[in-house]
């Protein structure tokens, strides 16, 4: 390898390392996560429990919120079983607990391997050109070796623990997430209807999963954005809108039909609720929501515009911003993850209300 085209290649792993060698790919509404092969399936023993629960409770709402879900950090084995349980006898926040820690082990997982193709990568520099790395290189490239050893460290400690316990399928981990949407559970109903249910590097293992997601998509999030969610609310305007940047389309997107009147009535109600208000004035999504105002009220006939101011006044709208809302909405339609510690919030959203069409 000559010395310049050396030096590139190291600035190229210290800079950038895992994005850039590795590859990018991801979640449906995370599209710069790594790609990886899927994990494969649960054993047939572990299949029938989300399966059965799911149908047995899919819409029932626990009534008991009292009893507060194990604390975040504790070791997936230690709670698994509870968890299952509480899921199986209809408790929301359980079903999207157990979703959510299996979610994260499965990216963990994901990331431990990327974490050892950046080291090996390294390795391979190396070797292949000690005898010419300038000592500056080979100082940050120790460096560099130091930081991916503690990473390792780090992240194969983390694994070890989401390893004591069998990992869900793709396909049970989604319907833990339909379960905990169907009842209500409105974090859940987002992050399920979105599509961040399912992840890029194992979706043909979710395909049976993602065609209900296709039929359940809309009301779900319909029902979360009347409920005053605006990631939901933004997600479906821009679904209605048929907007997707000319290169992304979130799988609510592809799961609905365009709508001019929904558009309009779900972006007039997003230019005044207080999670968007709350952006400057340039922001991408405060930018996206005016510009597709003005737009669709251009193009709506008097017809149109009165259907959707009606179906407007029917959202509640909270009377003050949600303080973690502004990092989960995306100008593309998409939503960031929700962490395992939001399963624990108790907001619900009421029965599913009809869209506009008269």
């Amino acid at each position: 390898m000559k010395p310049r085209l050396l030096v590139i290649a190291i600035a190229v792993l210290l800079a950038g390392g895992i994005g850039f060698l590795a590859g990018r790919g991801g979640s449906p509404a995370m599209p710069t996560q790594i790609p990886d092969e899927p994990t494969g399936s649960m054993p047939d023993g572990d299949t029938a429990a989300p399966a059965q629960a799911a149908r047995d409770t899919a819409g029932v709402r626990s009534t008991d919120h009292t009893v507060p879900l194990p604390d975040v950090g504790t070791p997936l084995a230690q709670i698994h079983d509870t968890l299952v349980r509480r899921a199986a006898a209809g408790e929301a926040r359980a079903a999207c607990r157990l979703a959510a820690e299996h979610e994260r082990c499965e990216m963990e997982r994901v990331h431990l391997r990327s974490l050892g193709v950046q080291t090996q990568q390294l390795e391979d520099l190396v070797t292949r050109g000690s005898d010419l790395q300038p000592d500056d290189a080979q100082r940050r490239l120790t460096q560099r070796r130091e930081a991916l050893e503690q990473q390792l460290r780090d992240k194969q400690a983390s694994v070890a623990q989401c390893d004591a316990v069998a990992p869900l399928a793709p396909e049970a981990r989604a319907r833990y997430w339909r379960q905990a949407a169907l009842a209500g559970h409105v974090p859940s109903m987002r992050h399920y209807a979105i599509g961040n249910a399912f992840r890029w590097h194992d979706l043909m293992d979710a395909l049976p999963a993602l065609q209900t997601y296709r039929r359940d998509a809309e009301g779900i999030a319909s029902r979360a954005a009347m409920q005053g969610d605006a990631a939901s609310a933004y997600a479906l305007a821009m679904a209605y809108a048929d907007s997707d940047g000319g290169h992304w389309r979130p799988f609510l997107a592809q799961a609905i039909t365009p709508d001019l009147t929904q558009a309009l009535a779900w972006f007039s109600v997003l230019a005044r609720h207080p999670d968007i208000a709350k952006f400057p004035t340039d922001h991408p999504t405060a930018r996206s929501i005016a510009r597709h105002l003005a737009t669709l009220q251009a193009a709506a006939s008097p017809t149109e515009t009165a259907q959707a101011a009606r179906f407007a006044e029917r959202v509640v709208i909270p009377a003050a911003s949600d303080p973690s809302a502004g990092a989960m909405i995306r100008p593309d339609g998409g939503a960031g993850d929700i962490a395992p510690d939001a399963c624990a919030e108790d907001r619900f959203a009421g029965p599913e209300s009809s869209r506009t069409t008269s």
